[in-house]
């Protein structure tokens, strides 16, 4: 794809990152690069995992409040994405992308998928693999989320392989 088609096909969409406290700096990195590569703003997405979607009212209308929830500032969801803004800041600088963060509630599929609906986005960035046990657990009772977006979006899904991830090479001799 030439620097044409691909400014006619991401061009002014905005770049969705989908962001959890101590997750790998890489992914938060590549999309900075992404999105200031395009010239287009990056939102970080922070889904709420206790919450759920609230979204859909029998007309199929799209309420605004599990994509802009509001959160009672000493909730566990607050200070999280408090702590995770701060951190996100800091690693921003130097970057001079224009940047947000939204946080979202439901299942992180659906969530980010319904977020990139709502702005247009031309892409979502996603670590490839959580880190921990109990995000292999989760992995094995609802599926990977890089599968569940890359089966339930229309816009990318970009995966930021975990930099402990064992690399099995084939050769053939």
């Amino acid at each position: 794809m030439g620097e044409q088609a691909v400014r006619a096909r991401f061009g002014g969409s905005p770049v969705i990152v989908g962001v959890i406290p101590g997750q790998d700096p890489a992914v938060w990195d590549s999309a900075l690069e992404l999105a200031g590569s395009w010239s287009v703003p990056l939102i970080a997405a922070y889904v709420d995992p206790a919450s759920y979607l609230i979204e859909w009212t029998p007309g199929n209308q799209v309420l605004p409040i599990s994509l802009d929830p509001v959160l009672d500032p000493d909730d566990d969801t607050a200070i999280d994405a408090a702590h995770l803004k701060d951190s996100l800041t800091a690693a921003a600088t130097g970057y001079g992308t224009a940047w947000s963060l939204r946080v979202i509630g439901g299942d992180p599929a659906l969530a980010l998928g319904r977020l990139a609906e709502a702005v247009g986005a031309a892409t979502i960035v996603i670590a490839a693999r959580r880190p921990g046990f109990l995000a292999k657990v989760d992995e094995l009772v609802s599926g990977s989320l890089m599968h569940r977006l890359l089966t339930t979006q229309t816009v990318p899904v970009l995966g930021i392989p975990s930099p402990d991830v064992q690399h099995h090479f084939h050769s053939h001799g």
